[in-house]
């Protein structure tokens, strides 16, 4: 079986509310001052329904093979702090990191699969 790619595959991102405390995990700046204000800013920003302010992320992605069976690999990120989700997928970060480990997990999949038919 060929390696899918990131090419071949939906990719999908879901932010929700983090259920890991602000304070003391937001920043750790050495700076508790600057901590401070950045813990506020997030803490207001969730008060107004922001998601993005302090977010588990799981980015999905979805392979179809040629039958129509749909295959999913994951990846899931905790205490993530951004502008939204356009931010969140700027080249460089971690969405790209966590596009990757999702198609591993996907390419992992499809080859026990491939394994067990095999067998």
């Amino acid at each position: 079986m060929r390696t899918i790619t990131k090419d071949d595959v939906e990719i999908t991102v879901r932010a929700e509310q983090d259920e890991i405390e602000v304070r003391g995990n937001a920043l750790a700046s050495g700076d508790d001052a600057a901590d401070r204000e950045c813990e506020d800013e997030i803490l207001a920003r969730l008060e107004r329904g922001d998601v993005w302010a302090w977010a588990a992320v799981t980015v999905r992605v979805t392979w179809t093979a040629p039958s129509g069976r749909q295959y999913r690999g994951e990846d899931h990120l905790g205490a993530c702090s951004y502008r939204d989700e356009r931010d969140f997928r700027e080249p460089g970060g971690y969405f790209d990191d966590m596009v990757g480990e999702a198609l591993s997990r996907l390419n992992v999949e499809l080859a026990e699969l491939a394994e067990d038919v095999a067998t």
